[in-house]
């Protein structure tokens, strides 16, 4: 299954009215779902570094594993859904790998160097529970229409609150994410602006699963632990016959997005007194691959604006409120809209 969908912190002094304006739309106002999950990896982060996560939640009273890996681009992700019955005397969740089959199986296979023939469960490749998530969601479902009223497709909003937690830390979540249900991805980017607009949210490429390894490799380490900066290479064809031109041309816009989105969310999450300097360099240099890339005019004028503002921030505390700003998550909505539009 692939799920098309786009992530966004949202500012506290916003969250009010997003809350309010998530319960105006249709469905907005029953009652928060549930969500409480156990995610997994090994002790050397197999699945972390393969940009992969596997979690068993419950889901109200259901309970559901999941096996997430990177898409074809970043409104994309893989995703695996499994139900797993509760589980009896009160065991911990554990994680049944015979469950998944098809593209999700052979991932596993691949990450974490699994083999079914000896080890049909997965009990020996060494998985741990490394950290949780308790997430009280509020859904709402609504047609997207551009403003001469084509639709584009249906969306959902899904308001999460609630924590990670690894051993003793605690970080708060506070976001929305925006699905597409039918129609177009287009939707999901039409949708996402206004709130953009209005609330000032920002555009966050980093998962649940991302923020709760970071939480995890700290609670380990006893001192903070963030990942090294994206650098993206476009990827190269295993085997078979070599890209295409504009399949070329194509995953080396995706590359290069990836790594401004990437690193500037870990700016944006980044404490004003680190020194990001490292993630603003990476996502510089994403912006000028893309900036040649065959951009539209008006924003080749926009990258080279925040290229230009990423090179000599006055201070940490400006990078990160550069990252934050809604004209910054408006030009990455732009870029990912050329994107989709030239792979359609």
């Amino acid at each position: 299954m692939q799920e098309i969908e786009l992530k966004f912190q949202i500012p506290a002094d916003a969250l009010a009215a997003v809350r309010a304006e998530v319960a105006a739309l249709p469905g907005g106002t029953a009652p928060a779902q549930v969500l409480q999950a156990a995610y997994f990896d090994t002790p050397d982060r197999r699945l972390a570094r393969a940009r992969a996560a596997l979690r068993v939640r419950r889901e109200d009273d259901e309970r559901v594993q999941t096996l997430k890996a990177a898409g074809v681009h970043a409104m994309t992700r893989l995703e695996d859904n499994r139900p797993v019955p509760a589980p009896s005397d009160h065991a911990p969740p554990w994680p049944d790998l015979a469950l998944h089959e098809g593209e999700a199986r052979a991932a596993l296979m691949r990450d974490l160097d699994w083999t079914p023939g000896s080890d049909p469960h997965g009990a020996h490749t060494g998985l741990q529970a490394l950290y949780r998530t308790d997430i009280r969601r509020q859904r709402a479902r609504s047609e997207v229409r551009t403003d001469h009223g084509t639709v584009l497709g249906t969306v959902e909003w899904a308001l999460d609150e609630g924590w990670i937690e690894a051993g003793d830390l605690r970080r708060p979540v506070c976001e929305l994410e925006i699905e597409l249900i039918t129609g177009a991805p287009q939707a999901v980017l039409h949708a996402a602006r206004p709130w953009v607009q209005r609330h000032g949210l920002w555009l966050d490429g980093q998962t649940k699963a991302h923020r709760g390894d970071q939480l995890a490799r700290e609670a380990q380490q006893g001192g903070p632990s963030p990942a090294p900066p994206v650098r993206r290479r476009s990827p190269r064809p295993e085997g078979g016959s070599p890209l295409s031109p504009d399949a070329q041309r194509q995953a080396a816009r995706n590359a290069a997005l990836e790594q401004i989105n990437l690193n500037l969310s870990e700016v944006a999450q980044g404490d004003p007194h680190e020194d990001l300097r490292p993630w603003l360099r990476a996502a510089a240099v994403g912006l000028r691959r893309i900036r040649w890339m065959g951009l539209p005019a008006a924003t080749t004028v926009e990258v080279t604006r925040l290229l230009t503002a990423l090179r000599h921030p006055a201070s940490t505390a400006e990078a990160v409120a550069l990252a934050r700003a809604p004209r910054t998550s408006l030009l990455q909505l732009d870029l990912l809209d050329i994107l989709v539009g030239q792979s359609a």
